[in-house]
């Protein structure tokens, strides 16, 4: 059985080393493709009237668990002939809590319109994440001893207690809206939210409440304790009934100027553009859980209580089996403890999010803080990193360029960049991970295609020119004279 266990663990670990955030860009006022799984808010007031999204994607592993010494993911990738062993994994020891987070993500054919009061989008996406947190220094010993091939440590207190893995596949529709409600003088308020819809693929999750055990021999323990729940599902039907997710978001803007007839992307006030001085956003993101049928799902609930010595009997067990390996012992099934047990919650956070004007609407530094939300012992579900970043950004209609830092988990420094060049963005996270001689714990990166319009149609200024900079007293002065107006 313990063996069995190891196999799992270490085929999670290595596929599943989630967080990815596109931290530079996701900043930008050109992208708000990508701006609105940040803030469903931000769409408003967006500097491209029409941004078609043809395909992007991205991945993101990190975790303060095992590392590849002084190395990088692209040196790896040239060297993979060079062979690539279980010796070349070192473990960070004695740290009070290891966490691991992946996020994998496929974004195609959507779109956001953004004009005058209103913003709109929809979004055709697929995701996957998958966690662990609460993992012990036990568990690292057990892991690194197997790699190396050496047995299970014997009469050891073991303790597994307040872990959590969870893993989720899913397809998603997002229907966005936005509205700005409030213009006056300087002051600007926008609201959005984003519906999804969520169509499960695959699910599994481990909650350990307690786990502790003293192992005798490969059969036998001189007592063992356990308080968890195990379920894994892979829908097969139904995927209408897949639940639902909601993100909400506001946002205020500091404008430059007078902003009350400022009307974004329209002919309104003269096709004009207002630029603002700051803004500050908060939303909460991934409200919701993805469903699966309740025959899909494989379910345990494992209470055990053995103070004294027990001998197991494995002979018709396979140790590659988990769920028939615990079976095997003398336990007592609770399956209804936890609540929705076909129901895997979304990793929700709250975010709140800053941007300021630098120098003529051109140069920006912004910053936010990501605050995942705590998970349920009752309920199954996935925890979002937490993440600190400030940062520095050029943008313009045919080229952006951002360099975010941020600090994982509040604790890790990382540095990204973000490229946009017209239609098509490339960034990462974690730059160092990619090029630097560096402890790689991870790695980021992400890409994006898409066709942006900048103006409205009915904007493309007379005799061909571009909408210039809005100036309330200048266009209430020539009022009569603006096509606008007629």
């Amino acid at each position: 059985m313990i063996n069995g266990i190891i196999f799992y663990l270490i085929l999670f670990f290595s596929a599943n080393s989630f967080a990815q955030e596109q931290l530079g860009a996701s900043t930008s006022n050109y992208t708000p493709t990508l701006s609105v799984f940040t803030n469903p808010s931000s769409m408003l007031d967006a500097k491209t009237w029409l941004d078609i999204h043809i395909v992007g994607g991205g991945a993101y592993a990190m975790n303060n668990l095992a590392y590849v010494e002084n190395s990088g993911i692209i040196p790896l990738i040239r060297n993979r002939d060079k062979g690539f062993d279980n010796s070349s994994v070192k473990f960070d020891k004695n740290r009070n809590n290891y966490k691991v987070y992946n996020r994998n993500f496929v974004n195609i054919l959507s779109g956001v319109w953004s004009q005058g009061d209103h913003a709109a989008g929809v979004f055709f996406n697929a995701r996957s994440f998958s966690i662990a947190r609460g993992v012990s220094d036990d568990l690292i010993g057990i892991i690194d001893s197997s790699l190396i091939g050496n047995p299970v440590a014997k009469n050891y207190d073991f303790d597994f207690s307040e872990m959590n893995l969870s893993s989720l596949n899913f397809g998603e529709i997002q229907l966005s809206y936005g509205y700005m409600f409030y213009k006056k003088r300087r002051d600007m308020l926008m609201g959005g939210i984003s519906v999804k819809k969520f169509i499960p693929i695959a699910g599994a999750a481990l909650q350990v409440n307690d786990l502790r055990f003293n192992l005798r021999s490969d059969t036998s323990f001189n007592y063992l304790f356990a308080d968890m729940d195990a379920m894994f599902a892979q829908q097969s039907n139904n995927f209408l009934k897949g639940g639902m997710g909601l993100d909400l978001g506001f946002t205020y803007q500091r404008m430059l100027s007078d902003c009350r007839g400022y009307s974004p992307n329209s002919r309104k006030m003269g096709c004009r553009t207002l630029n603002y001085k700051y803004k500050i956003g908060v939303s909460v993101l991934d409200i919701g859980s993805a469903k699966f049928n309740k025959d899909d799902v494989q379910r345990k609930g494992v209470r055990i209580d053995l103070p004294d010595l027990y001998y197991a009997d494995y002979t018709d067990v396979d140790p590659d089996d988990i769920f028939q390996a615990i079976q095997s012992l003398d336990s007592i099934f609770d399956d209804e403890r936890v609540e929705n047990i076909n129901k895997i919650d979304l990793p929700t956070a709250l975010s709140v999010q800053f941007d300021y004007n630098l120098f003529q609407s051109r140069f920006y530094g912004f910053g936010s803080i990501m605050q995942g939300l705590p998970i349920s012992k009752q309920k199954f579900g996935l925890r979002r990193a937490n993440s600190l970043m400030v940062g520095a950004r050029f943008e313009s209609r045919f080229c952006d360029i951002a360099i975010p830092i941020s600090l994982y988990e509040y604790t890790t420094p990382q540095i990204g960049l973000s490229m946009r060049i017209y239609c098509l963005t490339i960034g990462t996270d974690k730059l160092l991970s990619l090029f630097g001689n560096t402890n790689v714990h991870g790695g980021d990166i992400y890409a994006h295609l898409k066709i942006p319009i900048f103006y409205n149609p009915k904007c493309r200024g007379r005799k061909g020119s571009s909408p210039k900079s809005y100036n309330p007293k200048q266009i209430r002065k020539k009022k009569n004279d603006c096509p606008a107006y007629q």
